[in-house]
Order: C-alpha cells, then structure tokens, then sequence
C-alpha cells in the first residue's frame, strides 16, 4: 500500500513538473493532456485522476508556484527586523532566494508573465490569488520597519515592495537580453551577488529613515 501511495505522488509530481515545461514552451492551448503525460511517463488518465483534466492541472501547477514562493518569504522575512543591518540582511538573502529560485525553474516565470499580459484568463481566483501571497509577506515585513523607524513614515510599501519583485522577475526573465547587450548579467554568480546588493540598497536609500542611514 505504501509503494502505492509513493507511486502516485511521484506521478503527481511529474505530471506537475513536466506541465510546468510544457506549458512555458506551448502555452496552455499548445500544451496537450497527451503531449504531458507521455513526458511524464504517465497513463493517459492521470491527468484526471490527480487534477480531473487539463485546467486543474494547470491551475495546480500555479498554486505550487505560489505555495513555494510563499514558504520561502515566510522563513526569511516572517518576523520584523529588530536594527537596519537586519532589516537589509534579510532582504538581502529574500532577493538572493527569489533570484535562485527563478534561474532554476525559468519556464516558471515565462508562465507567469504570459498570465500576466492575458489578465490570468486560464487560472482559478484562489489559484491567482496563491501568487500574491509572497507579495503580502514582503510588504508585511516592511511595514512592520516602518513601524519601527527604519523606513520613512511616507514611504509607500505597496510601492516599494512591488518595485522591487518586479525588479527581480524582470532581470531573470531577460538575462539574456542583459548579458548580450551590457556583457553581464544574473547568470554570473559574482555579478548577481553584486546586482543584488545595488538594488536592496537602492530601495532602502530611497526610503530609510534618516536617524538610521549612518
């Protein structure tokens, strides 16, 4: 029984990783339930059985999205930063993450920009709304520094937080693009780690409080 069970979730598994690919590279109307499960090395049933068809599938695919980025905020920047070297520490390693994240799942965010420019037209509201929760936490984090004088009192979070997730989607989703035309890019781990510094700090000079900027 055991075996089974283990047997189901690995299927449960491929199925939401291959339709992760193939949805990135087809679209959703270019991506066939046959097409997924053949990748997948599943019965042609599957797809119904775990997710009950194509549409659940891939709303699945971007709940899984969500749920991981979501686990990640919550771990770094779950609890409100007690001095500004914390505060920069941790969203520090929040953008490192997010970056690490997208380079290793590419096809993850082709998938979320292409919802985005056709207003999430194939997605669930709870599925959409499982993107927006790393958002949430961000912005949490944030105001819980503004509260304790380590942003200014006018500083805008939805603003600020916004502007720097697009900041990070952006960068990995034209790396390419970036390293053609400048010679470097995310790809280069010195350089990410050099990229990302300038950015928090960027965000932070922007909006720190002034008793604190020294």
């Amino acid at each position: 029984m055991r075996a089974r069970c283990r047997s189901m979730g690995n299927t449960r598994e491929r199925l939401l990783s291959q339709a992760t690919v193939l949805f990135a590279d087809n679209g959703y109307d270019g991506a066939s339930v046959r097409a997924i499960c053949a990748a997948a090395g599943a019965n042609l049933n599957a797809v119904s059985y775990h997710f009950g068809g194509k549409h659940g599938l891939y709303n699945a695919v971007i709940r899984s999205i969500g749920e991981r980025h979501l686990a990640s905020a919550v771990r770094i920047l779950g609890r409100p930063p007690e001095s500004a070297v914390e505060l920069r520490t941790r969203l520090l390693l929040f953008a490192e993450e997010i970056l690490a994240a997208w380079m290793r799942e590419p096809s993850v965010l082709i998938i979320l920009f292409t919802e985005l420019r056709q207003g999430f037209r194939h997605c669930d509201e709870d599925a959409v709304e499982s993107l927006f929760e790393q958002n949430r936490v961000l912005q949490a984090f944030l105001r819980s520094a503004r509260g304790a004088g380590l942003l200014r009192e006018d500083v805008d979070i939805a603003i600020v937080a916004g502007g720097l997730l697009e900041r990070l989607n952006t960068q990995v989703m034209f790396a390419d693009t970036v390293s053609e035309q400048y010679g470097a890019s995310i790809q280069d781990p010195e350089y990410r780690a050099y990229w990302v510094r300038q950015v928090v700090d960027l965000v932070l000079h922007g909006s720190v409080h002034p008793r604190t900027a020294e």
